[in-house]
C-alpha cells in the first residue's frame, strides 16, 4: 500500500492506494469520523496526522480497504482525473540525514569511512514535493543534488533495541538531499555544521509518496539512480549503505526520541555533481518511483 498528500481540484488530502487504485482517504476518515476521535482537533488531516494517531498503521489500513471493498463503497472513494502530488510529510518534525554512509561517497569527498554514524539536520521548512521548483540561491556557487532512500517514522521510539527497529518504520520514500556544497566545505573547514548549506527552502524534496513497508520486503536491496536532464549522475543500491536502517534507528533513538513522520535520509552514494537554473532532476528507486524536480 502507498500513502499520499495529493491536490486534486483546489483540495489537499491524503491519498491511499491498493495496487493501483487510489482513493480519497481524508473522505474515508471525515465519513467515518466516530471512529476517528483525533479528527476533531485535525479536521483537515495530513499523512503526519494520520501516523501520529494510528499506531498499527499497516494493519489499519489494511482493514480499511478490505472493509471499503467488501461494502463496495471503494467506488465512492476512488479518485478519478489526475492528482498533484505533494510531500507525503509536509512538515516533519525532524529530517536526520547521514552523511558519508556510502564507502565510494566518502572517498570521493577525500574522507575516511566513518567508525560510527555521521548524520545531521535538514529543516523542515526546505521540504517542497514532486514538481515544485528548486531554487537556486543567491551567492552560491555550486549546488549538487544526492539521491537518498528516505525512511519515515511511524511509532514514537526511544532506546529502540537494533531487533526491533524495523517495527517503528511507517514506510519509505526518496529524499533528494540538495546541498550548498561550496557553503558546506566552507563551513567544515570552519569548524561549523552542516546545517545552513543543507537547509535553504526548497532543498528537500520528498516524495513522491510514501510506500508502506508491505510493499517493500527488503529496503537494503534498491537501486537508486539520479539523471540530470535525462544523463545518469548516481546509480547504486542501498545494499552498499556502511550503516543499515536497523542499527540507524536504535543508534539515533539512543540519543533523541524519534517521533511519527520523522524522516532519515539514508546517505547518498557516489556521483555527486552540480546543478544548474534550468536543469531537471530526476530520482529514482526501484519500488518507490520517480522524484522530478526543475532548478530555477
Amino acid at each position: 500500500m502507498r500513502l499520499g498528500y495529493v491536490l486534486h481540484n483546489g483540495r489537499a488530502f491524503i491519498a491511499l492506494a491498493h495496487g493501483q487504485q487510489w482513493i480519497d482517504f481524508s473522505r474515508v476518515l471525515q465519513s467515518h469520523a466516530d471512529q476517528f476521535p483525533w479528527l476533531r482537533l485535525r479536521p483537515q488531516p495530513t499523512v503526519v496526522d494520520l501516523l501520529e494517531n494510528t499506531p498499527n498503521l499497516l494493519r489499519t489500513m489494511g482493514e480499511w480497504f478490505t472493509r471499503l471493498t467488501q461494502t463496495g463503497e471503494i467506488e465512492t472513494y476512488q479518485i478519478r482525473g489526475r492528482v498533484q502530488f505533494l510531500a507525503p510529510v509536509t512538515r516533519a518534525a525532524k529530517i536526520l540525514a547521514l552523511g558519508r554512509n556510502y564507502r565510494a561517497h566518502a572517498e570521493e569527498g577525500g574522507y575516511s569511512v566513518p567508525d560510527e554514524p555521521i548524520f545531521f539536520a535538514k529543516a523542515s521548512s526546505s521540504i517542497i514535493g514532486p514538481g515544485t521548483d528548486i531554487v537556486y540561491p543567491e551567492g552560491v556557487q555550486r549546488v549538487d543534488p544526492e539521491i537518498e532512500l528516505g525512511v519515515v517514522i511511524g511509532q514514537r521510539a526511544k532506546s529502540v533495541p537494533e531487533e526491533r527497529a524495523m517495527e517503528y518504520i511507517a514506510g519509505y520514500t526518496i529524499v533528494n538531499d540538495v546541498t550548498a556544497r561550496d557553503m558546506q566545505r566552507n563551513d567544515i573547514q570552519k569548524g561549523k555544521p552542516w546545517l545552513r548549506s543543507k537547509s535553504f527552502d526548497t532543498f528537500c524534496p520528498i516524495g513522491p509518496y510514501l510506500v508502506l513497508t508491505d510493499e517493500i520486503s527488503d529496503p537494503h536491496n534498491l537501486e537508486l539512480t539520479l539523471r540530470v536532464n535525462g544523463e545518469i549522475r548516481q546509480r547504486s543500491n542501498t545494499a552498499m549503505c556502511l550503516f543499515k536502517i536497523p542499527y540507524l534507528i536504535a543508534y539515533i533513538s539512543r540519543h533523541m526520541t524519534l517521533e511519527p513522520g520523522d524522516v532519515i535520509a539514508t546517505g547518498t552514494p557516489e556521483g555527486i555533481a552540480p546543478i544548474h537554473r534550468g536543469d531537471v532532476v530526476e530520482c529514482t528507486i526501484t519500488g518507490i518511483g520517480s522524484l522530478v524536480n526543475r532548478v530555477v
